[in-house]
């Protein structure tokens, strides 16, 4: 890539003019341009790839499918990765697929891109779709609980393709709701999704926005980039003016650009990210960020946090950037966690070389010192090997007679090609495993048949669920009779105590009576002295049987503890979810009515505009909405992204924008290029019947 388009790509925005600029500064010859993508790729840049990509689709350049292979994933939201997909040449559902392999690609993106390349192969290829496709699309939506934008493009697949299995994994994630409930969150998918993909295929420019977007700081907090003056102090360049008459223009947009790091704007911190990470900022980084840093300027106490982030999203980039910390500084204690989860990542994706690589890091470590998963890795290409070790660990693990080392050899075996092998042998380890393991090592049996193209479920599943039942059964007998013995322990230690306080009182009335019974004869006092002996080790012996029934109880209530844990642990997914249900329905069915999400932009400075009596509506509603209400809006109207976040236009009215205040109310307004015109504040429960009142 030639030194201006890099230098400009590096201080632009994702908008219209930028892409247009670039559009003029194109490589004339098609393979340079295809050689400027493979480094936006290489060096995990999103703003130059969209932008190279778009801006030769304004050319009418052609750009070829196989950069979506590394792109896939380092492209925007949904919106853009569809607008682009449409409109590459070459085997674009194959290239996508590849390109959403081992990575961390947002399920919403995920879910959209599947369904867009079935309309995309219905255009091309008369309706054959990829294998692939299926496969993935299970595979988003076990990993994706009640989340709409994507559901509504996983039930319209199901129905597409006509699929039992995804159809049943899309169900079991809205367990909680009864199936009419169901019945109408399911009506239409298909119309709803291609309602989606239509808003994405505009074209190029008009879904740019308008005003460059710049990435903001990741934690939402903004410091100062230039320090408070006063405007008639001194100049701090030393010019002997006044501020106002030298540098309170130029710091004046500098402060504009304000980040998270104090003294420093956005452009500043992002050309050196890493020098200013801490846990917060690392965590709330978007990953393809973390594969453009130095790795030499990531402070060291966050190298693991670091490398776990980044192998997740990018393992080669984490491979390429641990090589060359090594290099440049030798193998310290502290890389070893991160060497340890690249080499366990490339087992779970089958990337021998990337096994190869880290080996290499440390030529100390020997291959027996490995674990298992790590030297089937690396035995890959041998099979007599990859045998050898299976056996090994299996008589060790008969040995040992663990449990954890059984689920061991079927979790590493399930990342080898022997899948069947490893289908077999879980069937026989999960029966002897502990019930919290069972879950994690079926959800793999299950991911193998479909890579094997057998159905889903397999047998053991069956025998695994009548397992769970009749724990579940044991778990409830235990705990209905240890809450019977507790029940009994208390009842006897109450008659105690009540016999111990009468015997207490008798002994306290006997010994007021003491003084007056001196008197009395000899044999009668004898008798009495005798009496009050023997009450005495009564209320003695009572007492001591009292705290051994204390003692017993105690042993009872921490049991009656433990029993009740497990129960709850049987149960809060059911509990909680169940709280959840009613609101996470309704929020389905607003949604229902929303377009998607508006491609992120930078928004300009707005002025609002109110309807008549608007202050007397605020007063209709609690202080905290009506405080809500005016700071959402001067937010939005001060162009802060963030309060963008979730305002959806509406399908009947699209020049209508709804956003969330709080949980139960709803802002509607209308989005004008100078100013935001505020239609109402409205309860959640009236958005529908709301909505149909609009002219």
């Amino acid at each position: 890539m030639n030194s201006e388009l890099r230098d400009f790509i590096s201080q632009s925005g994702l908008c219209r003019a930028s892409v247009e600029r670039v559009a003029e500064m194109l490589p004339v010859d098609d393979a340079k341009l295809d050689s400027y993508l493979d480094e936006a790729v290489r060096e995990s840049d999103p703003m130059a790839f969209m932008l190279i990509v778009y801006a030769a689709f304004v050319k009418g350049r052609p750009v070829n499918a196989r950069h979506l292979i590394g792109g896939a994933r380092i492209t925007g939201g949904p919106a853009y990765l569809v607008a682009m997909m449409f409109q590459m040449q070459g085997n674009v559902p194959e290239c996508l697929l590849e390109g959403m392999k081992n990575t961390a690609i947002n399920n919403v993106t995920a879910a959209t891109s599947l369904f867009a390349v079935t309309v995309w192969c219905d255009e091309h290829r008369n309706g054959v779709y990829p294998e692939g496709v299926l496969t993935e699309a299970r595979t988003v939506a076990r990993r994706n609980k009640m989340l709409p934008e994507a559901d509504v493009f996983l039930n319209a697949l199901a129905e597409k393709l006509d699929d039992s299995t995804l159809r049943g994994i899309m169900r079991q994630n809205y367990s909680i709701i009864s199936d009419q409930q169901w019945k109408k969150l399911i009506e239409a998918p298909l119309t709803g999704a291609m309602d989606g993909i239509r808003a994405y295929r505009t074209p190029i420019l008009q879904m740019l926005p308008v005003e460059p977007y710049f990435p903001i700081d990741p934690t939402q907090t903004v410091r100062r980039s230039v320090a408070r003056i006063g405007r008639n102090d001194p100049c701090p360049c030393g010019s002997g003016k006044k501020y106002k008459n030298c540098h309170q223009d130029e710091d004046r947009n500098r402060l504009q650009q304000s980040s998270g790091v104090a003294g420093h704007t956005l452009q500043e911190v992002s050309v050196s990210a890493a020098r200013h990470l801490t846990m917060e900022r690392l965590s709330k980084y978007a990953p393809v960020e973390l594969a453009r840093m130095d790795p030499m300027e990531v402070p060291r106490y966050l190298i693991t946090d670091y490398f776990l982030r980044l192998t997740l999203f990018n393992i080669d980039r984490a491979a390429e950037f641990l090589e060359k910390i090594v290099r440049k500084s030798g193998f310290a204690d502290d890389l070893e966690d991160s060497w340890f989860f690249i080499m366990f990542h490339a087992a779970r994706v089958w990337r021998k070389d990337i096994g190869d690589r880290m080996m290499r890091l440390r030529p100390e470590v020997k291959e027996e010192e490995l674990r298992l998963s790590q030297r089937l890795l690396l035995a890959q290409d041998d099979p007599g090997k990859t045998l050898t070790l299976i056996e090994e660990a299996s008589e060790k693990a008969l040995k040992s007679e663990d449990p954890k080392d059984l689920l061991d050899i079927g979790y590493s075996v399930g990342f080898t090609k022997f899948g069947g092998l490893a289908v077999l042998l879980y069937r026989s380890i999960l029966l002897l495993s502990d019930p919290k393991d069972i879950k994690q090592g079926y959800e793999q049996v299950t991911s193998i048949r479909e890579r094997m193209k057998l159905p889903p479920d397999d047998p053991v599943h069956d025998l695994l669920e009548a397992r769970r039942d009749k724990d579940r059964e044991e778990t409830e007998a235990a705990l209905r009779k240890v809450q019977e013995n507790f029940e009994s322990k208390r009842r006897e230690v109450r008659a105690l105590k009540e016999a111990l306080d009468q015997l207490q009182k008798d002994v306290a009335r006997r010994e007021r009576t003491a003084a007056a019974e001196a008197a009395a004869s000899a044999s009668v006092n004898g008798d009495s002295e005798e009496r009050l002996r023997e009450i005495r080790q009564k209320v003695r012996n009572l007492e001591a049987s009292l705290k051994e029934k204390h003692e017993e109880t105690n042993v009872l209530e921490r049991q009656l503890e433990d029993a009740q844990a497990k129960v709850e642990t049987l149960h809060e997914r059911v509990q909680l979810a169940a709280v959840a249900s009613a609101h996470d329905t309704e929020s389905d069915i607003e949604d229902d009515l929303l377009l998607p999400q508006d491609a992120e932009g930078s928004h300009p400075v707005r002025l609002i505009e109110f309807p008549r009596a608007f202050h007397d509506r605020l007063s209709e509603f609690p202080h905290h909405v009506a405080r809500g209400a005016m700071v959402m809006l001067g937010r939005l109207a001060g162009g802060d992204s963030a309060a963008f976040t979730g305002a959806k236009r509406l399908k009947s009215r699209p020049n209508v924008v709804r956003q969330r205040i709080g949980i139960d109310f709803r802002l509607l307004f209308r989005l004008l290029p100078d100013r935001i015109q505020v239609i109402d504040l409205i309860p959640r429960q009236d958005f529908e019947r709301k909505i149909k009142t609009l002219t």
